[in-house]
């Protein structure tokens, strides 16, 4: 199977999951089909985000695994660019309907729309950055015991072998997508007026800490698939570490979230009423939409990478040394 089928299949199957999952999510509990097409048109707009990230994410993983495509800095930041460019034009397409309608569009309307869009696909495109970084800084750590193509690590271990330095690079690569998605934040509500300013900082900082612990899980988790492979085990068992991580994560932010609005009380003149009106300190509820769509998102993802892994010759992953997967000067190495 030549690398573009690779790709097509797996993108296939990652596409087919994730829009099941959009559909079983919107359809329970029972509903009318209108409002299950209506819920289906606005939770696609996140799920197509996503599904660019993953698709993203496959094309590098055949490259990796095949070992005849060198992945390089520079094909990194392109697809990084695509994916950004991608989610915008996606999240911001309700907007062009707006435009065009005879009826005038408020300002702030337009103005809150652009920059959800901005956000959203700053995550997108820092999955994406922290993925592969953080898969050259794995490979990188395991030296001499890196395998050529995909799986990267040895797979005679029980427990999964990513490395706290791989761990630390995905971080910093999100730390700056989560460091972009605030100042637009705070920029968005400043320009539009906010009534507490501190509580605006405190409920933008909280939110970019949440979307960065959330891809920062998935993105662990896709260094997993490639250090020990995606098989039934690790996809299932992955599939449910990640929930529960997301879970978790989610109740340390509303933790940390919840002190913040203590010290907000506290400290300045903000009123508890605002405070509680910004959600701050509420956990995350386990079956929302937003843990079940970025386990889905995973899922997607693991199965997809499974294809890859599945369909490459032997020959071609075992056709190159253990080079790093991004090299710093943007030539294979």
């Amino acid at each position: 199977m030549n690398a573009t089928r690779r790709r097509g299949l797996a993108a296939l199957v990652a596409t087919a999951l994730l829009g099941a999952a959009t559909l079983a999510l919107a359809s329970v509990p029972p509903r009318p089909l209108r409002s299950v097409v209506t819920l289906v048109g606005s939770l696609g707009l996140r799920v197509a985000t996503d599904w660019l990230a993953v698709v993203a994410l496959l094309a590098l993983a055949e490259r990796v695994a095949a070992g005849g495509e060198s992945v390089t800095r520079s094909s990194v930041a392109r697809l990084t660019a695509a994916v950004f460019a991608g989610g915008v034009a996606i999240e911001a397409s309700p907007l062009a309907r707006l435009v065009v309608a005879t009826d005038p569009v408020e300002t702030a309307i337009l103005v809150e729309g652009t920059a959800d869009a901005v956000q959203n696909g700053l995550f997108a495109a820092g999955l994406v950055a922290a993925t592969a970084a953080g898969g050259a800084a794995l490979r990188e750590a395991l030296g001499d015991d890196a395998r050529p193509g995909l799986p990267v690590a040895p797979t005679e271990r029980r427990l999964p072998r990513v490395e706290p330095g791989a761990v630390v690079r995905v971080a910093q690569v999100l730390g700056v997508a989560a460091a972009l998605w605030f100042g637009a934040d705070l920029a968005t509500r400043l320009a539009l007026g906010v009534p507490y300013f501190w509580l605006a900082v405190a409920d933008s900082a909280v939110a970019a800490l949440g979307g960065a612990v959330d891809y920062g899980v998935l993105a662990v988790a896709g260094l997993v698939l490639a250090a020990d492979g995606a098989d039934a085990r690790t996809v299932a068992g992955g599939t449910a570490v990640v929930w529960l991580a997301l879970v978790v994560g989610g109740i340390a932010v509303a933790v940390l979230s919840a002190g913040l609005g203590v010290v907000l009380v506290g400290a300045t003149a903000t009123p508890m009423g605002a405070v509680e009106a910004a959600g701050m300190g509420l956990w995350p509820a386990p079956d929302s939409w937003t843990q079940l769509l970025a386990t889905g998102t995973f899922l997607a993802g693991a199965a997809g990478f499974s294809v890859v892994q599945r369909t490459v010759p032997a020959s071609g992953s075992g056709s190159r040394g253990p080079e790093s997967p991004v090299d710093d000067s943007g030539s294979p190495r």
